[in-house]
């Protein structure tokens, strides 16, 4: 709930607004007049004033023949504006492409964005899995890899907030959705100081993420390693691909001023 300041310097315009823009950017089609005003729960002349707006300043493309709308390549600009801009994002990039070498493996970072995880970096390899990922992609947090090291690193109380408010849905059958169990799981992420996806995204999938730091030693982000499910055996992911994410993850901390203290896992 707002308070009263809050509420005195909201404009409800600009935020709703920013909320159809947003809903545009998370599809993954164009959407017509009448289906965003049903998910915004507005009417049709208020969400065709916005859409006008939008378009007016080249943030929205209106296809005409099929009277739907899709965001324009401006607003990527705005996004990778602030990917480069980013601090966390300069100091990792290097080190995600230099490891995607290594490795011949996928690298991801993605930072928590309310109940999801959102990429902001990711140097992909051509073997990867049928997922469709790409910066500013978003995922569930309770069932990622990256989403539960940035959950686990949360007051318990925050993160378990978090996953109750998530529309869990079984992505496989080895989706794990009970609170109960995820609460282990975080535990266990905070004892190993990585975690474990294997096949609750996807069945062919497998990833291990490991927390990065800041100078403060506050958790800022999470990298992963995204590999194929049949090309490893299962013994080697705690292993071999657990230590190869802690270590890169650590650099990536180490480079963001982060000073690793004994007993830090």
């Amino acid at each position: 709930m707002q308070n009263s300041t809050q509420t005195r310097y909201h404009i409800n315009s600009l935020a709703r607004g920013l909320k159809i823009l947003e809903l545009l950017a998370q599809s993954r089609e164009p959407l017509t007049l009448s289906r965003i005003a049903a998910d915004m729960a507005l009417t049709l002349p208020t969400v065709y004033r916005f859409l006008f707006t939008l378009e007016s300043l080249g943030y929205v493309d209106k296809d005409p023949d099929m009277k739907s709308y899709s965001v324009s390549p401006k607003v990527l600009a705005l996004g990778y504006g602030a990917f480069q801009s980013s601090n966390l994002w300069q100091t990792a990039h290097p080190y995600l492409l230099r490891a995607s070498r290594d490795h011949g493996e996928t690298f991801n970072l993605a930072i928590l964005d309310g109940t999801d995880i959102l990429y902001i970096d990711r140097i992909k390899t051509q073997k990867i899995l049928t997922i469709n990922l790409e910066i500013g992609s978003k995922l569930p947090a309770y069932c990622t890899s990256m989403g539960r090291v940035l959950l686990a690193f949360l007051p318990e109380e925050q993160a378990i907030k978090i996953i109750e408010q998530s529309s869990k849905t079984p992505m496989t059958s080895r989706t794990v959705l009970t609170t109960e169990t995820l609460r282990k799981i975080l535990q266990k992420v905070r004892q190993d100081g990585y975690a474990v996806n294997d096949g609750e995204l996807a069945l062919e999938l497998i990833s291990v993420a490991a927390p990065v730091r800041n100078r403060d030693s506050k958790v800022v982000a999470a990298l992963n390693m995204a590999v194929n499910a049949a090309q490893y055996e299962k013994e080697n992911i705690h292993l071999k691909l657990a230590p190869t994410v802690k270590s890169m993850a650590l650099k990536i901390s180490q480079a963001l001023g982060f000073y690793e203290e004994a007993g830090h896992g």
